[in-house]
């Protein structure tokens, strides 16, 4: 179960209820890994973390293997930090990378152009 109710920056979105037990969010359900049909490979499918839930198992059981998957798929033998310069680009796969950005100089310009692929 992947938590729906707040947006990526944590707030609360409007008509959803502020709870603290995971198996009580809103929100999509999907497989814990799933393949990819252009290499054949499977891969992990985890959203944010906060409210997921591993339906079917109890509370404890949900964490337990989600702090797993989080601390196998964070290790940092699996993490890109980019270097930026002046005219880099960079693409990825959004179906099997997890991504976020660290902090930056919020006086530095920073300029970023999104486009999207589909089949």
């Amino acid at each position: 179960m992947h938590d729906a109710s707040r947006n990526s920056a944590g707030q609360l979105r409007l008509g959803f209820k502020d709870s603290t037990d995971p198996r009580e969010t809103e929100g999509a359900v999907h497989p814990l890994a799933r393949l990819n049909p252009d290499t054949g490979k499977y891969s992990l499918y985890l959203g944010r973390r906060r409210g997921a839930y591993v339906r079917g198992l109890a509370l404890s059981e949900s964490e337990a293997l989600l702090n797993a998957l989080w601390a196998h798929a964070t290790q940092p033998q699996f993490a890109w930090a980019q270097q930026w310069q002046v005219g880099d680009l960079v693409a990825w796969d959004n179906r099997v990378t997890l991504h976020r950005r660290d902090a930056f100089d919020p006086s530095a310009r920073r300029y970023m152009q999104r486009t999207q692929v589909s089949e």
